[in-house]
């Protein structure tokens, strides 16, 4: 039994050992390439139309949609312009924002509104109009540019401008002008209190003068010219004495002035 065992084994061993040998390698075929179809594009037509160029649309900075917060020493402003030429558009994008800057600090507001209802029978009229009117006017001083975007699309350039002002103190530029104001204004007072001073003394001089006048007139002998009776066909005429010192002082004095005329008339 033992003998029988161990020949079995050995046949099979060999068996598997042939199997082994005559196994065969499959070989798969390579892919073929497809055919590749190239498309031709047709000539462009001599008299086309040119092709419009495509505006791509371009987003704003995040500090133009949501505007840094506002503190005691500073205030934000922004504004966005659209031009052909570079220079222009900053120009209009700050004016803008400077713009913005006047009105947050000196703007009124005027609201006037009219509202008329009515009814009749069955229909109801009504109207309401409502007119906002919004006026600022102010200096601006001290402005300055913390941050700029600018984009060309091929024909326009568009510029977003973010301004900042100091306020306060923190704004030398401003200080300076009021300082300058004020010592001007001071000036200007000045003038002002010194031509009041002197018309003041003028006047009292004026006023002294005349007081000095009056005074030597009152003090001064004081002549009567009588009148000279004159007889004539239609009756008396009564004449001045020309001839009195005090007339003839006078009538000096008349000639003295520019443009003095002295007529005499004689009577017979």
């Amino acid at each position: 039994m033992f003998i029988k065992r161990l020949s079995v084994l050995a046949v099979a061993s060999s068996l598997v050992a042939c199997a082994s040998t005559t196994t065969q390698k499959v070989e798969t075929p390579a892919p073929v390439p497809a055919a590749r179809v190239v498309e031709v594009a047709p000539p462009p037509h001599p008299y086309a139309l040119p092709e419009r160029q495509v505006r791509t649309v371009v987003r704003a900075p995040a500090w133009f949609v949501n505007l840094p917060e506002d503190t005691a020493d500073m205030t934000f402003a922004v504004g966005t312009a659209t031009s052909t030429d570079e220079q222009m558009a900053y120009d209009k994008a700050r004016m803008a924002a400077e713009r913005k800057l006047v009105e947050q600090m000196y703007a009124r507001i005027t609201t006037q509104t009219n509202s008329f209802k009515a009814d009749r029978g069955a229909a109801t009229i009504e109207n309401y109009q409502q007119v906002t009117r919004k006026n600022a006017r102010g200096e601006l001083s001290g402005a300055q540019r913390v941050d700029s975007q600018v984009t060309h699309d091929g024909q326009y350039y568009k510029v977003y401008v973010l301004l900042r002002l100091p306020m306060g103190e923190a704004n030398r530029m401003q200080t300076r002008r009021d300082q300058a104001r004020l010592q001007r204004e001071a000036e200007i007072r000045g003038r002002a209190a010194e031509r009041d001073m002197d018309r003041n003394e003028a006047a009292e001089r004026t006023e002294q003068r005349e007081s000095d006048a009056n005074l030597e007139r009152s003090l001064a002998p004081q002549s009567r010219v009588a009148p000279v009776t004159v007889p004539t066909t239609s009756g008396e005429l009564k004449l001045l004495d020309v001839e009195n010192e005090e007339y003839r002082k006078k009538r000096a004095e008349a000639m003295q002035k520019p443009g003095a005329v002295v007529g005499q008339t004689v009577v017979r």
